[in-house]
């Protein structure tokens, strides 16, 4: 019986989706259809266990949002994942507005004293990569202003660091720190894209210190009516993460209900297909108990 333990490389990622290997292509359909229906700001929760494939999910949604974005020029297999997403379309009249998106793994940069340098660096890096940003003065410099106001650090020293951990200063007070963060998502957005989608992966793996920092660097400042976030999380766990920050007698779950406009959880997967790839799906009890050995 061969391991099929995949990991979540851009590979894998297309084929699980073009395959539909555990039926998560509807959900993925209906969720790229939700985030396409927003018009404002919006902070989701997207709930599952560990293990039950939100990474997967996530980078599926990803990957069909940039098919239908034009800006994005080098997309493989682009026809192929309009053709799957035609099939799951059916008859319904949907026109998928052009999204810039970002992946970010909340757990890879927890040792950044400042979630605001990797986030800005992720979103820095989807847009163009960062050797030919350097051509970009007016992003850059807008960045620049973002990034300084949270960490003292101009672009220029993230670029030559390229995530050096020099302390950082106490975030400024810096009155129009909003007005900062609007002009740069404005000098992303316009020509690349109507809105931006940002998953935030992970979190509920990292230093209970890292992740309450992050919500609420989301939440107080670089919130936007273009952008959505998404966190792909345990909720159970992340709770504990804020419990061992706040102590445990702090109400985690009302915690959260101020950062999350909204819950959604992932359905489970459909194994049929799975199973049969991997040879189980007779009626034989060691097979049956394989199964549920799977299942659980």
């Amino acid at each position: 019986m061969k391991a099929l333990d995949l990991l979540a490389t851009e590979e894998n990622i297309y084929t699980t989706f073009i395959d539909d290997a555990i039926g998560r292509d509807a959900d993925v359909f209906s969720f790229v259809s939700f985030l396409n229906s927003l018009d404002s700001g919006n902070v989701i929760a997207l709930n599952a266990r560990w293990g039950e494939g939100k990474t997967f999910f996530v980078k599926q949604t990803k990957l069909v949002l940039e098919a239908f974005n034009p800006y994005y020029e080098n997309i493989e297999h682009r026809e192929e994942i309009k053709k799957t997403w035609e099939k799951l379309r059916k008859k319904q009249e949907i026109e998928i507005q052009p999204f810039v998106t970002v992946y970010y793994d909340a757990w890879m940069n927890d040792n950044d004293e400042d979630p605001v340098l990797s986030l800005v660096l992720a979103i820095l890096q989807e847009i163009d990569g960062l050797t030919s940003l350097e051509n970009e003065r007016g992003i850059l410099d807008l960045a620049g202003n973002v990034l300084d106001c949270f960490t003292g650090r101009t672009v220029k020293g993230v670029l030559d660091s390229l995530r050096g951990t020099p302390p950082l200063e106490n975030i400024k007070k810096a009155k129009d720190l909003e007005s900062k963060i609007a002009a740069f998502f404005e000098s992303i957005l316009p020509e690349r894209g109507n809105r931006m989608v940002v998953f935030i992966d992970e979190l509920d793996r990292c230093k209970p210190s890292y992740a309450v920092q992050l919500l609420e660097r989301i939440k107080h400042y670089l919130y936007d009516d273009r952008i959505t976030f998404v966190f792909s999380v345990n909720l159970g766990e992340l709770q504990h993460t804020i419990k061992h920050y706040y102590g445990n007698t702090f109400d985690a779950c009302r915690y959260l209900d101020r950062f999350f406009d909204m819950r959604i959880s992932l359905p489970p997967a459909d194994k049929t297909a799975f199973y049969r790839e991997m040879g189980l799906e007779s009626s034989y009890v060691l097979e049956k108990i394989c199964r549920k050995v799977i299942d659980t």
